[in-house]
Parts: C-alpha cells; structure tokens; sequence
C-alpha cells in the first residue's frame, strides 16, 4: 500500500468505489462489499465442486445439466407413456430416412 498518496487521491479513489459499486451513498459500501465477499465466496466453493467433478467449465457443467433433465423428461415419458415406442431423435425431428 501506498502511504504518499494525498486527500484529493483518496477522495477520488472513494468516489470511484462508490460509482463502480452502484450504491446510492457512501454508507452502503461496507455492505455491498461485504455482499460481494460473500457471494466470491459462494462461487469459489461452487468451482471447488466443480473441479473436483471434473467439470472445469461452468458452461460445461450447465450443458451437462441441461442433458440430464432431458433425459428425466424422456424417462418420465416412457414411464408415464409405456405404450409409445421410443424413438432416436433423429427419427423423432424427421432427419433420417
């Protein structure tokens, strides 16, 4: 940390902080920042998870998801629908002949 700076920097450094966190005055910074440590926080834990399932990319792991929560729903048609035959989806979208 710098110790030569002046008062005009440090003012100008409060008001910057206070435009780039968007709160309406200076009294809410502490509470926004702390906001914002505790959600950093959340995700860091979240990534933790992440990485330890193998799954390094979070678009990764929302495209996963998204697979299996169709694949529930194809389930859930089966089991609700047993009489339908199941077809792959290129038969079901028309693409194969």
């Amino acid at each position: 940390m710098n110790d030569d700076h002046d008062l005009d920097w440090y003012r100008a450094q409060w008001n910057e902080l206070v435009d780039v966190l968007a709160v309406e005055d200076s009294d809410a910074v502490v509470s926004e920042v702390r906001r914002l440590r505790k959600q950093a926080e959340a995700l860091s834990v979240q990534r933790e998870v992440l990485v330890e399932a193998g799954v390094e990319n979070p678009e990764k792991a929302l495209r996963m998801i998204e697979n299996m929560a169709d694949q529930l729903e194809e389930l859930y048609a089966e089991r609700d629908h047993p009489e339908l035959p199941v077809k792959p989806e290129e038969e079901t979208n028309g693409t194969s002949g």
